[in-house]
């Protein structure tokens, strides 16, 4: 099974007209909790709907042409969502955002008369909830709608002239000095203390050094995250930290995504957060225990063949992005509690080189931390689902 991703949905809009009882209100209980809070919502922000006594109606139907759901502007207005994308979305992690996301764009065009916006912001997200349509450079509907971006994204769905947060800029507003290097991997001989990785050939795969970089062969016909254990307590994903390394991929297609992972345990992909991009100049930060990646971005950045450096920092909830040295993008991390897995995401049948892996912990520069040895690491290859969905969108 390929370790794919599914856009989180194609909208569009019917306009039609209906004699019926123009004040119906028929939502299914369902959808209720969801017409609520953007009732509640809107109130906050000084607009009284009733939608109760005025008319709604919202109702599960199995639509086509790979639609998650349907605005028809009829009298009272009537919001069809297909049901086969409902039930596949509530298995996953963030299904309640992701909901919510839907609704309120279908409930946007009926009772806001809002139309579809496609403008992007400085740091690559979509600028509005809105978004669908005709696409953009075949760039996927996926919106990093959670947390803080979901109250910049509901303040737009009502009031268009939103400013953008300082946040969603491509402005670095964090300190990202005096993070000490805990553990730092060059890959210069075969020896465990220069790689880390027990170096081994089988039929799945095979990891030597070439070059003075590490090597991983994947046979494998799906996406497969190379893990380290750090077994050392003062590295954890749960306290701030940096992770770093020199990635170059040669995979059997330029969609193929690769990158960066770090994990809470090495069983089950629900607790990976993955930093990945593409020969195509794509990147893709998510969590594989939700639907799909947060959002996909086009980063002039990437060199499309040859190394790539990739980092990230950690500091409170916070995920800090850089790639080739020049800071992207933020995202709240989805791991909660402890962890200690830090390796890369290989794409079926690719061969990956890595150099220069280094972890840091955030400290004062004037402490000196003792440096982990290898001999302290053991490492795990754990497939990368994709819960079990298939496509629904294009």
């Amino acid at each position: 099974m390929k370790f794919k991703y599914i856009i989180i949905f194609s909208l569009s809009t019917l306009f039609l007209f209906s004699c019926g009882d123009p004040h119906e209100y028929n939502v299914d209980p369902t959808f209720s909790e969801f017409v609520h809070q953007f009732e509640q919502e809107a109130a906050k922000r000084g607009k009284n709907y009733q939608l109760q006594s005025s008319g709604l109606i919202i109702e599960f139907s199995k639509l086509k042409n790979d639609q998650a759901g349907l605005c028809h502007y009829e009298n009272p207005i009537r919001i069809e969502i297909d049901s086969a994308y409902w039930r596949k979305i509530s298995t996953v992690a963030g299904a309640y955002y992701m909901k919510e996301n839907l609704i309120f764009h279908e409930m946007g065009h009926g009772i806001l008369k809002r139309k579809h916006i496609n403008t992007i912001l400085e740091n690559g997200d979509w600028k509005s909830m809105m978004c669908g349509g005709d696409k953009v450079d075949s760039r996927p509907w996926n919106i990093n709608y959670k947390d803080a971006r979901r109250d910049y994204y509901v303040n737009e769905l009502f009031d268009e002239s939103t400013a953008m947060p300082d946040f969603l800029s491509t402005q670095l507003l964090v300190d990202t000095t005096n993070f000490a290097k805990k553990l730092i991997l060059n890959f210069d001989t075969n020896n465990k203390q220069d790689t880390g990785w027990d170096l081994a050939t089988n039929s799945n795969y095979s990891i030597t050094t070439e070059n003075k970089q590490l090597k991983f062969i994947s046979n494998y016909t799906s996406s497969y995250a190379i893990l380290l254990s750090v077994q050392n307590p003062t590295v954890d994903i749960k306290n701030n930290f940096s992770f770093e390394m020199e990635i170059d991929c040669q995979p059997k297609s330029t969609s193929d995504q690769y990158g960066l992972v770090f994990a809470n345990k090495t069983q089950g992909a629900d607790t990976t957060e993955y930093f990945k991009i593409n020969r195509e100049q794509k990147m893709f930060p998510g969590n594989s225990s939700w639907y799909s990646y947060y959002t996909q971005l086009t980063i002039n950045e990437i060199n499309k063949t040859g190394k790539n450096k990739f980092k990230v920092f950690k500091i409170n909830n916070i995920i800090y992005y850089f790639i080739n040295n020049t800071y992207l993008y933020q995202s709240e991390m989805e791991i909660y509690g402890s962890g200690n897995k830090f390796g890369f995401l290989v794409p079926a049948g690719a061969t990956i080189w890595i150099d220069n892996l280094q972890i840091g912990i955030k400290g004062s520069s004037n402490i000196k931390y003792k440096t982990l040895k290898a001999t302290e690491l053991s490492f795990k290859v754990i497939e990368l689902r994709e819960n079990s969905l298939q496509d629904l969108a294009k």
